[in-house]
């Protein structure tokens, strides 16, 4: 209708397209779908249940649903479809075999899907029997399924023989005999080779001696460069810079159930010294996370090792050679095996260590004089193996009778002379040894005992008698709380003393401190429940830190 009666806009609006997803300018597009790249997972997280089993506060629930998404996008439309499907191999996440062998198919016959994976992680442990009994069924239902893509290349050729080889044997290889027991960690080793743009790789590891290590995994990684002599510029694993070698947290959880019915060795754990060749194949490689590992970071004997590597009294190469960034979670390493960590990464620049919280002690307290550094002290370890160290944080939740694994006393005297710390999170039972309390009047200024370019400061208000106290407080009543608050004055007072010191002095050492935060790991030490905050005992403190330019700040995980 245009005549007069016609409705005013009626012209123009019919001209104009319909306001749909596909008709907004690319970069628009582009932008709302970057709102469906899901986040990648943490570490030491158990694989999903069923998608909706999920809950919304699930680790994987937006993961699931983001993947989702995306992979309904890609049907829309063929435009869609090009701009989601790059998202939807970005972050690739493998939950069962069944998913790992399709994923290979996939690439198999589209090699180009692989260069837009930067993030690949396996939630599988390769070397369990129930994994591999299950690959040698998949194997017979899908292997004839795989088309080859139609390309040439030393993968694809590569592949191609692989794929030919298995169906060639398959029916003769026998579970029970061991003749798959490599199958698994061949077929996550052709999948890492059509990712030649990945960067970041989780692989889920074994943490019982029941289990195999990945040591055919990783001399194949070893081999695979040779083969791209011609190709060196398709060559995989020259992207990856950070490496997740992720305790199997499933076995972990059967080990802590009360109703557990294995036998649970003494020391359990991830083994990366066993993973030495993976670090040395993998050149771009600079950040180290763990979960569960079994603390021990000494170089493997010479048997172990590689004929190539030195051998009978020359002492083993370092094998954290080039990692610069070691994140430690959930970790059975005491103070002394900190010692042979900082000597095998002699380029590293960021530490961080939780430990593994155990009721009882892994190991027989140390017999030495406590007042002496145990000659592989952490202590030692800093001052000899720990030049290139910018970032420490360190932690533990029962050090006694082990003092010496630290240093003299069980203090890291070595801090206060480490130049090129900047960033810096210690419990206070490190930098003193015993709480203030115990020796009023003695204890040397808090501003001595740091590194003289600190930035960035966490002090953990935590001594190792508090540990018996720790385990208890969950089934505290609030009459418990009261008590313990009553019983902690003196403390309060030695350790106020302390932090107001430490703010009236803090320029005359540490000239580029910004930031300082009391973390209390015992909440009800400083709180009373209905009556005292967490931050009443330190409004002082902070305005005196404020007159110095710092920031201070007090927090507690548990208010």
């Amino acid at each position: 209708m245009t005549g007069p009666g016609a409705p005013a806009g009626a012209v123009g609006d019919a001209a104009k397209p319909a306001l749909v997803l596909e008709n907004l300018p690319p970069e628009i597009i582009a932008l709302i779908f970057d709102f469906l790249l899901p986040q990648p997972p943490e570490i030491g997280e158990t694989r999903p249940v069923g998608y909706r089993q999920l809950m919304a506060e699930e680790p994987w629930f937006d993961f699931t649903r983001c993947r989702r998404g995306l992979h309904s996008l890609c049907r829309v439309s063929r435009r869609m479809s090009e701009m989601a499907r790059p998202l939807l191999y970005r972050v690739v996440a493998i939950w069962n075999e069944r998913s790992m062998l399709l994923f290979l198919r996939t690439l198999y016959n589209k090699p180009h899907y692989g260069l837009w994976t930067r993030y690949l992680s396996c939630h599988i442990t390769l070397t369990r029997e129930s994994v591999i009994r299950e690959f040698r069924q998949l194997l017979t239902l899908h292997l004839p399924s795989f088309e080859p893509a139609p390309v040439t290349s030393v993968l694809t050729s590569a592949a191609r023989d692989f794929i030919h080889m298995l169906g060639q044997f398959l029916p003769h290889m026998v579970v029970s005999e061991g003749d798959l027991d490599h199958v698994p960690q061949a077929l996550l080793c052709f999948i890492l080779m059509y990712l030649t743009k990945l960067e970041t790789l989780l692989l889920q590891v074994p943490i019982s001696d029941d289990h195999q290590e990945y040591d055919v995994f990783c001399s194949q990684v070893a081999q695979i460069k040779a083969l791209f002599d011609s190709e060196p510029y398709a060559a995989p694993f020259q992207n990856i810079h950070t490496l997740l070698l992720q305790g199997d947290p499933e076995l972990l959880a059967h080990f802590e159930e009360d109703d557990c019915d294995c036998e649970i060795p003494e020391v359990w754990g991830a083994q990366p010294r066993r993973y030495a060749l993976l670090f040395a194949s993998l050149p771009k490689l600079s950040t180290l996370e763990v979960s569960s590992d079994d603390g021990v970071w000494c170089c493997l004997p010479d048997e172990h090792r590689s004929s190539h590597e030195s051998s009978g009294d020359d002492p083993p190469p370092p094998f954290l050679a080039n990692i610069r960034h070691i994140f430690l979670h959930d970790s059975a390493a005491y103070p002394s095996d900190m010692y042979h960590l900082l000597r095998n990464a002699p380029q590293l620049e960021s530490l961080y260590l939780a430990s593994r919280l155990d009721d009882d002690p892994l190991r027989e307290p140390v017999e030495d004089d406590s007042a002496n550094a145990h000659p592989e002290a952490l202590d030692i370890a800093l001052s000899q193996h720990a030049k290139h160290l910018r970032a420490l944080d360190v932690s533990w939740q029962d050090l006694h009778g082990f003092e010496s694994l630290v240093g003299p006393d069980g203090r890291l005297t070595s801090l206060a002379h480490m130049g090129e710390l900047t960033s810096l999170c210690v419990q206070m039972a490190l930098l003193y040894g015993s709480p203030p309390a115990a020796v009023p009047g003695e204890s040397a200024p808090l501003v001595d005992l740091l590194p003289p370019n600190l930035v960035d400061l966490t002090l953990e208000d935590w001594w190792w008698t508090n540990a018996a106290q720790l385990r208890d407080m969950p089934d505290w009543t609030l009459e418990d709380n009261v008590r313990h608050y009553q019983a902690q004055h003196d403390y309060r007072v030695a350790a106020l003393r302390t932090l107001t010191q430490f703010a009236r002095d803090v320029r005359t050492r540490l000239r580029r401190l910004k930031k300082v935060v009391l973390l209390c790991r015992i909440p009800w030490t400083w709180v009373l429940e209905g009556a005292v905050e967490l931050d009443f005992h330190f409004e002082h403190v902070k305005s005196l830190f404020l007159e110095q330019g710092v920031q201070f700040s007090v927090t507690s995980d548990e208010v």
